[in-house]
């Protein structure tokens, strides 16, 4: 790789890192937890998807090419959980009740709105029944106390409930869900800009911005996020009714693929150029 490249290359690191590094600091991370983090990570992401070449990997081609000592590498391989795992949480089955609600005829009234249901009934629909179409593994009462936390379900009387919203937006900060949001997010645009950045795939994934060319006067940024919000949401109702005939009582496996379209606004924050020796003092004699 070129220099200027290599150059270019960390510097755009640098920039990413920042505000992921901001959250760290936030939640009281420290740079001794994340150094071990990237370490794993690198000894894993050399392991699984190759250091370069076909040649046969070996654990001391791994230390050699990631820089990680012996040592270390051998600790991730042999120890499973040295790098940290979340369990399974209840946002994919939320994300999925939800869209069935808007889509199954099942669930669906006349002009498309979602049905009231019952929250659990032997001889009509019901919450339950929609539930254990999606995950028959899942506790509903857990299910529906989550989606009403969330803002989504609304209880009517006293033995149904409806949906206000076909999304979900966390609304703890820093939850256990908002994080798993904030992971999904940025791996699949890291892997989206990662595949197009490789020369071996021909066929780029879909991957646009539009931007404000000199910026945009700030009494004119609430009047560009409703557009923005508008317009985006009919574009995601259509794509999601588009998808929903493909998902419905099909098991994953191999062949299948997930996919999607993930949008997000996104503001550039004014850069800072002062040198960080001057924004620091010195430490008293």
């Amino acid at each position: 790789m070129l220099k200027s490249s290599r150059d270019q290359l960390l510097y755009s690191f640098r920039r990413v890192l920042r505000p992921l590094i901001r959250i760290l600091v936030r939640s009281g991370v420290r740079y001794d937890e994340f150094l071990e983090l990237v370490r794993g990570v690198y000894v894993e992401t050399a392991i699984r998807d190759g250091v370069g070449d076909s040649a046969k990997l070996t654990r001391a081609k791994v230390s050699l090419s990631t820089g990680v000592p012996r040592r270390d590498v051998d600790r991730f391989i042999d120890n499973d959980g040295e790098l940290p795992a979340a369990p399974k949480t209840l946002t994919a089955t939320l994300s999925e009740v939800l869209n069935r609600w808007h889509t199954d005829p099942q669930f669906v009234g006349p002009y498309g709105i979602p049905l009231e249901l019952e929250v659990r009934s032997q001889k009509s629909r019901s919450f339950s029944e929609l539930v254990g179409t999606v995950d028959p593994s899942a506790t509903i009462h857990d299910v529906l106390e989550e989606l009403i936390r969330l803002r989504t379900v609304v209880w009517s009387g006293d033995t149904h409930v409806r949906t206000i919203s076909r999304a979900f937006i966390p609304v703890e900060e820093m939850s256990p869900a908002q994080l798993e949001f904030f992971g999904n997010a940025l791996t699949r645009l890291a892997n989206t800009l990662q595949f197009n950045l490789d020369s071996r795939n021909a066929d780029k994934r879909l991957e646009r911005s539009v931007i404000s060319d000199r910026g945009l006067p700030r009494v004119v940024v609430p009047v560009f996020e409703k557009h923005v919000r508008e317009k985006v949401s009919d574009l995601l109702i259509d794509l999601d009714n588009w998808l929903s005939p493909y998902s419905a009582d099909i098991e994953t496996g191999p062949e299948f693929e997930r996919v999607g379209l993930a949008v997000f606004q996104f503001v550039d924050p004014v850069t800072d150029a002062t040198p960080l020796r001057e924004r620091v003092s010195d430490d008293p004699k």
